[in-house]
């Protein structure tokens, strides 16, 4: 597994232009717990026949043998764990004095105090405190993970947060979906979440893409979403939850999107106005809105919501099953393993050991 922020320990891989990932993100070790379960869900669902890599990433560094705990899981599936970035002093000394001071003051950490991941920072314009781990993974969804190492021999992410739960065999491979339809996207949930008469999102999306947005919609069955582009406004928009999306990081990771999220990710380090949410849905309705600009023929639709497409993940977060409102699920994880246990066949023999 690698455990270090060195590219040198990344398993080198041949590079398949249809190879996924399935991804998602903590703060420490100490999630390790939680990730035991997550990992053996979706293994019993779908990846012990599927048998996708596995990438953890991860805030602070893991020992050797937590790194083996968790591999065993998912075995036979390869499993990484990452350190997404350097420690936070490397990060703090890479930054300039202002920077730190700034970061200081919005943090109320003294100069001669050590900052960390757990100080509760505010921000100009953003109502709530966050602790700078949370603001720091807000950036890190938004823009440094498109293109992170760990990442690079892979063609597809499906991401599903760490407190998500599966409570049932997957019918379908929602990756085949994806390559055999072109997608840049499939998502669970939408809308999630808005922003209206944002001003300075509307500079950013029009500096990058000659246009801003007064509106991301659904079709009336809820197929797909698309942007309704407008000039010179302030940009409004609903955008997609972020707790699982499947997205192609080529697109993701093209010059035209890296720069829009460069932008995006704000004017200074650990912003909490980065939303993932956010970037993720933006980047693909853009893509979207250019690859029809160009071309005479029917418009291409390249996000896909998956119940709609018949593909029901019963993905549980937020006490939800997939967002849909009318479908509870237990949010204590061991409640909710007994809830499903019995209808999802096979399940105690897979994963009542970490329960």
């Amino acid at each position: 597994g690698v455990h270090t922020f060195d590219e040198e320990q990344i398993p080198e891989q041949i590079p398949d232009n249809n190879s996924a990932v399935i991804v998602t993100k903590v703060l420490w070790p100490k999630d390790i717990g939680i990730l035991k379960q997550w990992v053996c869900f979706i293994s019993h669902a779908y990846n012990d026949k599927a048998k996708r890599d596995f990438v953890i990433f991860t805030t602070m560094p893991w020992e050797d043998h937590e790194i083996a705990e968790l591999q065993a899981v998912a075995a036979p599936s390869n499993l990484t764990v990452a350190l997404e970035a350097p420690p936070l002093e490397e990060q703090l000394a890479a930054m300039t004095k202002e920077e730190v001071t700034f970061l200081r003051e919005r943090c109320g950490v003294e100069e001669n105090k050590t900052l960390t991941w757990f100080h509760h920072c505010t921000e100009p314009d953003y109502p709530h405190a966050a602790n700078l781990g949370y603001s720091w993974q807000a950036e890190f969804r938004s823009y440094q993970i498109w293109t992170h190492p760990a990442l690079k021999n892979y063609r597809y992410m499906m991401w599903i947060d760490s407190d998500a739960r599966i409570g049932a065999k997957w019918e379908v491979d929602p990756i085949d979906a994806m390559i055999e339809n072109d997608l840049t996207l499939l998502y669970a949930q939408f809308p999630y979440g808005s922003r209206k008469n944002d001003v300075e999102m509307g500079n950013k999306l029009t500096q990058v893409y000659n246009t801003s947005l007064c509106g991301v919609y659904a079709d009336s069955k809820y197929r797909h979403i698309y942007a309704k582009v407008c000039k010179d406004q302030p940009a409004s928009f609903e955008m997609l939850g972020g707790m699982h999306h499947i997205t192609d990081l080529d697109v993701y990771r093209n010059d035209i999107h890296q720069q829009f999220l460069k932008a995006f990710t704000g004017d200074y380090r650990f912003s909490r106005k980065s939303d993932d949410q956010m970037a993720v849905t933006l980047v693909a309705v853009m893509e979207q809105y250019l690859q029809n600009k160009e071309s005479t023929d029917t418009q291409k639709m390249l996000t896909w919501h998956e119940r709609s497409r018949n593909m029901t993940l019963k993905i549980c977060h937020h006490k939800t099953y997939d967002g849909a409102r009318n479908e509870r699920c237990a949010a204590n994880r061991n409640s909710f393993y007994h809830a499903v246990k019995n209808n999802f066949t096979g399940l105690e023999e897979r994963c009542g050991a970490f329960h």
